[in-house]
């Protein structure tokens, strides 16, 4: 131990190991330990220790002051926090907001044929319905075998609201067999303001048979396929008779439209002979009551009034009711 300016003693420190320093050539110990463990120098070694202690205390205290101070006078815990925004948002507003949109009517033309097939110099009747806004002007028809027939209203003012709503019915007969195509082109002046001219065509498609002679052997005939074979019976027994060899099928109608089918092995298909002709698609036959036609999609056979059948390799179809 030494001694410090103004003549006090400076507190013994250990360096090493023990003792711990020396006063006037002897030896400091701590307490309890050598010859002078509790002599006046013990004393003072322990209030120095003592010292050091408090000292010590005073110094933590002051590094604890310092880092408060520094950290803003916040807490040394430090707490993460998050906002979430649990608020619900307003509903969406629609707003419905009325169509403008104005739907302009358009001029309809439609036509239906019957009796078709039908065999050549009987008549075919035509019906024509006209549907739309606006004054009929002129209809122009064509019967597709170079007859025709039609009217011209003549000058049309603009201004007049009247509708073109028509229902008419054209006859015609055929002098030859065959497929024509019967046309009516219709005019209209539409409504004011626009007076707007418009012209629309009905079409619809008559099938003129061939007579039963020259079509067929002794009123039978096959598919072009080959797989559909007919016989149009008009003897006392006045009956069609259609049949698929396969899948094997067998269809009977009378004169009144009563139907009898048969499928599978045990039905009486007939076998027609090498020389019975087909009856090329879109072309027909007939005789008495019946008419058959030949189309891709099968064999249509029909009596007056459209009631029938349609027999093809997918099965026998009930038509007309």
């Amino acid at each position: 131990m030494g001694t410090a300016s103004g003549g006090h003693l400076k507190c013994p420190y250990r360096r090493g190991g023990d003792p711990l320093r020396q006063l006037g050539g002897k030896p400091i110990w701590r307490r309890g330990e050598g010859s002078n463990a509790s002599g006046p120098l013990d004393q003072f070694g322990q209030a120095c220790r003592m010292g050091r202690f408090w000292r010590a205390i005073v110094c933590l205290g002051l590094v604890a002051v310092t880092a408060t101070s520094c950290s803003g006078g916040n807490s040394a815990n430090t707490t993460s926090t998050s906002t979430r925004n649990t608020s619900v948002p307003p509903a969406a507003s629609t707003t419905s907001i009325a169509s403008t949109t104005t739907t302009t009517e358009s001029l309809t033309v439609s036509v239906v044929a019957s009796p078709n097939p039908v065999a050549t110099g009987l008549p075919v009747t035509f019906t024509v319905v006209i549907r739309g806004p606006g004054v009929l002007s002129v209809e122009d028809v064509r019967f597709g075998d170079g007859g025709s027939t039609g009217a011209n209203a003549g000058m049309i003012k603009c201004g007049q609201t009247a509708r073109a709503d028509l229902t008419s019915d054209f006859t015609h007969s055929y002098a030859a067999p065959g497929t024509y195509q019967f046309r009516d082109q219709v005019g209209v002046i539409g409504p004011p303001p626009a007076c707007r001219s418009e012209d629309v065509t009905g079409t619809a498609t008559a099938i003129v048979s061939s007579p039963l002679q020259s079509a067929t052997l002794n009123g039978a005939f096959l598919s072009p396929t080959r797989n559909i074979a007919c016989l149009i019976d008009i003897t006392a027994n006045e009956l069609v008779r259609c049949a698929t060899f396969s899948p094997p099928r067998l269809v009977t109608m009378t004169a009144t439209g009563s139907l009898n089918t048969c499928s599978g092995s045990q039905c009486e298909l007939g076998n027609p002979s090498l020389d019975t002709p087909t009856l090329a698609y879109g072309t027909a036959t007939g005789a008495g009551p019946f008419q058959c036609v030949s189309a891709t999609r099968g064999v249509t056979c029909t009596i007056a009034g459209g009631k029938g059948f349609t027999i093809s390799r997918s099965g026998i179809e009930q038509i007309g009711g």
